[in-house]
């Protein structure tokens, strides 16, 4: 939609912005720890636009899919300091209760003394616009929410950058991740990305953020051979898979670092469909090893021309085919039932 129809359907347009969703092609679980991790940029992404609403003190969020069908609409009230959520459908009621938890954290940080940012339209801040007049927000997204290429992550970079908060900071408050997805949706490009000293960013208010190293990288798909993102019609939760790897013991999670962040390294450049087949199952092999699990490969992947590969949590969620002979492949990819395949540069920012 452009900008004037938004706002003959809302009220004056505010603010409006998107950024791009992600995967992780190396790194997964390990990069909590400190290991290096290769990020690529979506072509696909989500946006936000926030108008003036028509109802003083509500905040109106309607979260739009890939097909234009809302799958969350929620009013939301902040009373001395607290925000609440009205009544919403049962589906719903879990995803209206984490945006509840960011907005919160988003105005905790918008009232505190570092964040200057927060001035809205006109000389107003965004809270006085809330109770003097309303707010709408609307968000879109480009891609699935099943296939995990960053629905919550794009939409909390959405939200800091619209308040003007840190992000990593609200980040950190609300998710237990590593924040590399953060960072693809706030540098809009693919990276390689590590967590000093394997720590958190910060989950408190009061100590300094804790700065991630961030390289922006500038990827091409290896030759010789073809990619492709596969949906195989599940979804994994991230936040629980965390878990279960937080509690693996902390020497032999620790050990992986440096090989994982070698490979991941030499994923970010390699060229040639046959090399990155070889880092994949080394790759694979080290955490198979840790987590004590079949890779992608072992479990799914028998008599394929090629290597398949897990982006992020293991068992849901978009997959990367990599193949020398794309013929065949592309033949034992549309046999497999349920599945659904994407050439890789359709979804993924690929540099000529």
């Amino acid at each position: 939609m452009k900008d004037g129809s938004l706002s003959s359907i809302h009220g004056d347009l505010l603010f409006q912005q998107w950024v791009p969703g992600k995967i992780l092609m190396s790194g997964e679980y390990v990069v909590l720890d400190g290991a290096t991790a290769l990020g690529l940029a979506s072509r696909m992404g989500q946006s936000m636009a926030v108008f003036r609403g028509s109802q003083p003190g509500c905040l109106r969020w309607t979260a739009l899919d890939h097909l234009h069908n809302p799958w969350l609409q929620a009013n939301y009230r902040i009373v001395d300091g607290q925000w609440s959520v009205g009544e919403v459908s049962a589906e719903a009621s879990e995803s209206a209760g984490l945006l509840q938890n960011w907005l919160q954290a988003a105005w905790t940080l918008m009232a505190g003394p570092n964040e200057g940012s927060a001035l809205g339209v006109e000389g107003a801040s965004w809270n006085d616009i809330l109770h003097q007049e309303g707010l709408t927000v609307q968000t879109q997204l480009d891609f699935a929410r099943s296939w995990g290429l960053g629905s919550s992550s794009t939409a909390l970079a959405l939200l800091a950058q619209w308040l003007g908060v840190d992000a990593r900071r609200l980040y950190a408050l609300t998710t237990n991740g590593s924040g590399y997805d953060l960072e693809v949706a706030m540098q809009n490009s693919s990276i390689l990305y590590r967590l000093p000293e394997g720590r958190p960013i910060t989950n408190s208010l009061s100590a300094a953020p804790l700065e991630p190293i961030v390289q922006p990288i500038a990827y091409r798909s290896p030759q010789g051979g073809a990619l492709w993102l596969v949906d195989p019609g599940g979804k994994q939760i991230s936040a629980k898979e965390v878990g279960r790897y937080r509690n693996l013991d902390t020497n032999q999670r620790l050990a992986c670092v440096e090989k994982i962040s070698s490979l991941s390294i030499a994923l970010a450049t390699c060229q040639d469909v046959t090399m990155m087949m070889d880092c994949f199952e080394q790759h694979d092999a080290v955490l198979e090893k840790l987590l004590g699990q079949p890779c992608l490969q072992r479990s799914a992947g028998n008599g394929f021309p090629g290597r398949l590969k897990s982006l992020g949590a293991w068992g849901g969620d978009l997959f990367l085919a990599v193949s020398p002979s794309s013929e065949d492949a592309i033949d034992w990819l549309e046999n497999q039932a349920n599945w659904s395949i994407y050439p890789f540069e359709q979804l993924i920012r690929c540099e000529a």
